[in-house]
């Protein structure tokens, strides 16, 4: 049996999966409930995808979180790093809310790897969780 998986798949923000981190920062410059209200609203997406995909899975061992995203292959190409992090920052927020793991820390996220792919098709960003043995 494979690595737990789970995959966000939409347009849920301008032709793009997630926005990017400078988009995080900008609304918290508005107002700071603006970008709260903005990470709130992309953690239930990555809450949604994450029940669907990982049904009842949960563990209390150390995990690493393998990324890859499919960015839409027209139009202006994003910041990499931008993307990753507030991406990154929602989905662990969304593992410990969904109770998949008891707590973002160094402890139970030992690491992250990240790839970027372009598509024609639906931005994504899929999500392998690989638990460590130590």
């Amino acid at each position: 049996m494979g690595n737990p998986t789970f995959e966000i798949r939409g347009k849920f923000y301008k032709g793009h999966c997630f926005p990017g981190l400078n988009e995080y920062i900008k609304e918290i410059g508005k107002n700071p409930k603006a970008g709260n209200r903005m990470k709130q609203e992309y953690q239930m997406i990555a809450c949604n995808a994450i029940r669907i995909g990982l049904k009842r899975f949960k563990t209390d061992k150390p995990i690493i979180l393998h990324y890859v995203f499919k960015e839409p292959k027209k139009g202006n190409k994003r910041d990499r790093m931008n993307v990753f992090s507030f991406a990154d920052k929602v989905i662990e927020d969304a593992l410990q809310r969904t109770g998949v793991i008891p707590n973002d820390d160094p402890e139970h996220i030992a690491n992250t790897t990240h790839e970027f792919e372009y598509t024609s098709g639906v931005p994504s960003i899929k999500v392998e969780i690989e638990i460590v043995n130590s």
